[in-house]
């Protein structure tokens, strides 16, 4: 049993990160590359909703949700092409699982929603917020963590919502993308709310 969670271990940090190489270089190569990277996830994610639930509109709409990043992926294609207000935001969500993880794992002890996600705790949701809210800081300048925070904290949402949505159809994984990590769904279902609220701040304060 040992060998075999060594193992799932290995291969889950290494398609891990693959994916983070390539979600990178697309979006830093250019912007048709990052316009194709966006557009593959979203086909992706309204797969793997219709295969979960074919025919029902209601289901399918949250499959929808990488179009939301495909949007505002579409919105910094002027020239010159500057990836780093994508970048930033990937980062966020990013560092948001990546604090919720290392804050939740050895210190939480309050569930956040226990019937949907047991092992989400409101301890790692405040490290998850914090986290983001230090890349926007690092980022963008201090004046704008709250900005950072709430991102990170729209992303939690997204994923609850998106494991509701799972846990409705009794599906442990919305699909087989990534070895260890799901499908499309489950790896980008933070920019669901997220990803909306992030293209208002750009469009409405400029903080890039």
């Amino acid at each position: 049993m040992a060998r075999l969670n060594d193992r799932e271990t290995r291969v889950r940090a290494l398609s891990g990160a693959v994916f983070v190489v390539v979600v990178m270089a697309a979006i830093g190569w250019g912007p048709w590359s990052n316009a194709v990277l966006w557009a593959v996830v979203a086909l992706l994610g309204l797969r793997e909703g219709w295969r979960a639930q074919p025919g029902s509109k209601v289901k399918v709409a949250l499959a929808v949700m990488p179009a939301a990043a495909a949007m505002g992926a579409w919105g910094w294609m002027a020239e010159p092409y500057d990836p780093w207000p994508v970048l930033a935001f990937v980062w966020m969500i990013w560092a948001n699982d990546t604090g919720a993880y290392l804050v939740g794992k050895p210190l939480g002890k309050h569930k956040l929603w226990p019937r949907i996600s047991p092992g989400k705790s409101w301890e790692g949701f405040i490290g998850g917020m914090a986290a983001a809210a230090l890349v926007a800081g690092a980022v963008f300048g201090w004046e704008w963590s709250a900005m950072g925070a709430l991102i990170g904290a729209l992303s939690t949402a997204g994923d609850l919502t998106e494991s509701a949505w799972k846990r409705r159809l009794g599906l442990k994984d919305s699909g087989q993308l990534m070895p260890g990590h799901g499908g499309a769904l489950d790896r980008f279902d933070g920019f669901l709310f997220a990803a909306p609220a992030y293209w208002a701040f750009m469009c409405i304060f400029a903080v890039a």
